[in-house]
């Protein structure tokens, strides 16, 4: 079916399901028509039009908002506008302290008009959250719950020791591109960045624009899609109580009942969803489409899909990961034939600027998965890392090995078998100016057992990831907690500096200041260094780096010389155990094999 080409604006997601398959002989293709001179956007906004401005600052009626939808994003001239903040510039909110139900001020601060709408958010490490403020109470910014209690099931500097900012806010509209919406009057505000007012603007209004929505019985199946725009969705899970309290990687704390732990993750989580997503869905093709201006994951590839291709799309601006991968529930840990994610092949995509709005989040996310393959991308401009795979440091594999500091075996649970992760590939990617805002993460960074032997394991090859932000801590490739049976060969580090750590600033009434030194670690901000081209904290081992072009060819950091980071207890061996490295040291590129760089990224 060729689409003429046009903004078609949807009113409620397009759903495919089993009675919508094509055949193994007849594939249903859904595409641009190649006769269009304008492209296909399916688009979840809302256009806003008739701005009255006086100076910089721009209002318009927003009157066909829907009722109880608070959009979370804003689109001006098609750039992604800033949400009103506080303390713009600076990593710390100085106005407020920490008290047990959410921050007091201790400076002169504004009168919240609407401190409802309002919500705090932390940053440190490779964690991010938001929470809600729930009410004003003389003066005091009271969290929403279970938000603030969840948040603060982790321990420091993980919890939400921390305030980074205030969002949401009109008395936090002073600088130019940011906006406010008020939900009462809808009516937006919006500063404007240059003298001409708006020619475009989108407010984004649904949360999701297409479902691929098989069932274990009735998987949906060849079916392909082709040079469309998807464009212009929200996400509102982080608006409610629950707000936006990421574990890692966007997988998410929701409802009550967490208890407090000092390894600072939680067993039960939940993965953000895809404005785009597919569950029990085979042989189906995205190829050459356009992601942007999402409001969550951007794709997701969830529970019993198989055999599906995402080749040759654009993915920029998303508020979360590109793509996800396989997800990291019961269901998907070890689940029956139906529900496995297996054969799904990730190639040739250009995917930029994600994690817009939620730092903590990888440009491509591999949760459960078997025989997927992520190749020839090409993933820049990411908060943190540039492609994470795997979950649990051990604690959800057959061995309940401890993997996080404080852990102790099988305290997640005791497992009689394997996880569903094996035979996955990582090859040839191209990653770039990674670890953006946050750091302790990588440009590939992996936790788990990926496979139970190295014929099974996860194969890491020919990929170069370059311009790490020189200030962040981060191995390069990063083999975390748990990480077991992985072979990295012929990947290549260029201009990717050691970082140190950054805890913030000391001196704010809400530093990682303490009593102890333990507790004080604004002092090890910006000097301590962190990091090197491999190297990870407490992994099983069976770890193969050979034939690698880095920059420190042999040092392993974390456990293994020549740094200790990690506390390791006595049930856990000193340093992990069969852990290979030859590899070959370099300066600048033009030691490196031409062939590997050109392999790397799209072809």
């Amino acid at each position: 079916m060729n689409i003429e080409g046009g903004v078609y604006h949807l009113k409620a997601p397009l759903v495919f399901d089993a009675r919508d398959s094509g055949s193994a002989n007849g594939e249903v293709v859904y595409k641009a028509d190649p006769g269009s001179t304008s492209p296909v956007v399916l688009s979840g906004g809302l256009d806003v039009r008739g701005f009255q401005c006086s100076g910089a600052r721009c209002v318009a009626q927003v009157p066909d908002l829907p009722a109880n939808i608070v959009p979370r994003q804003f689109y001006v001239d098609d750039h992604r506008a800033i949400r009103a903040r506080s303390n713009t510039g600076t990593g710390i909110n100085p106005d407020y302290a920490r008290v047990s139900n959410g921050y007091q001020p201790v400076h002169s601060v504004p009168t919240l008009t609407h401190p409802e709408l309002v919500e705090a958010v932390t940053t440190t490490q490779w964690k991010m959250m938001r929470c809600p403020v729930a009410s004003d109470s003389a003066g005091t910014l009271v969290m929403a719950q279970p938000c603030w209690d969840n948040a603060n099931t982790f321990p420091p500097p993980w919890n939400f020791y921390q305030l980074s900012w205030l969002e949401n806010a009109p008395e936090f509209l002073t600088d130019p591109n940011m906006w406010y919406l008020d939900p009462y009057t809808k009516t937006i505000t919006y500063l404007m960045a240059s003298g001409t007012p708006p020619q475009t603007a989108t407010l984004p209004v649904l949360e999701s624009l297409l479902q691929i929505k098989g069932t274990a019985a009735a998987p949906v199946m060849n079916i392909q899609f082709e040079n469309l725009t998807f464009a212009y969705a929200t996400w509102s899970l982080p608006n409610s109580n629950n707000g936006y309290v990421a574990d890692q990687s966007g997988n998410l704390l929701i409802g009550s009942g967490y208890q407090p732990n000092v390894i600072g993750h939680q067993q039960v989580t939940y993965s953000t969803p895809g404005n785009i997503s597919l569950q029990y869905a085979h042989h189906i093709v995205l190829k050459g489409n356009t992601f942007k201006h999402l409001g969550g994951v951007a794709l997701s590839l969830g529970t019993g899909c198989q055999n599906n291709q995402v080749l040759n799309n654009q993915f920029v601006d998303i508020s979360s990961s590109a793509l996800q991968v396989g997800g990291i529930s019961a269901l998907d840990i070890r689940p029956n034939a139906a529900a496995t994610n297996s054969g799904n092949l990730v190639q040739n995509n250009v995917i930029s600027r994600t994690g817009q709005d939620y730092w903590d989040t990888a440009g491509i996310y591999i949760g459960f998965t078997r025989n997927t393959t992520v190749a020839h991308n090409d993933v820049s401009h990411v908060p943190w890392s540039g492609l994470a795979i795997g979950w649990g440091w051990g604690l959800l594999d057959e061995s309940g090995y401890p993997g996080l500091p404080g852990a102790t075996p099988n305290m997640w649970g005791t497992y009689s078998t394997p996880t569903i992760t094996s035979n996955n590939k990582i090859i040839a990617n191209r990653i770039s100016y990674f670890l953006e805002k946050l750091w302790d993460g990588g440009a590939i960074y992996t936790n788990g057992a990926q496979g139970t032997s190295f014929s099974n394991g996860l194969l890491i090859q020919g990929n170069v990831a370059e311009y790490k932000r020189p200030s962040a801590g981060g191995n390069i490739f990063y083999t975390d907690g748990g990480s077991q049976f992985i072979t990295l060969t012929q990947n290549v580090t260029l201009n990717d500096p050691s970082g140190t750590v950054d805890f913030g600033a000391c001196g704010y009434p809400t530093s990682f200041e303490g009593s102890n030194f333990t507790q004080d670690l604004c002092l090890l901000s910006n000097w301590l260094p962190y990091g090197l081209d491999m190297g990870g904290c407490l992994p099983v081992g069976d770890l193969t780096y050979t034939d690698n072009y880095f920059r420190d060819p042999t040092s392993f950091y974390g456990s293994v010389d020549p740094y200790k980071i990690c506390s390791n207890p006595p049930y856990v061996p000193s340093s992990p155990v069969n852990i290979t490295r030859s590899n070959i040291g370099i300066t600048s590129a033009d030691e490196v094999p031409s062939y590997i760089l050109q392999d790397a990224g799209p072809q």
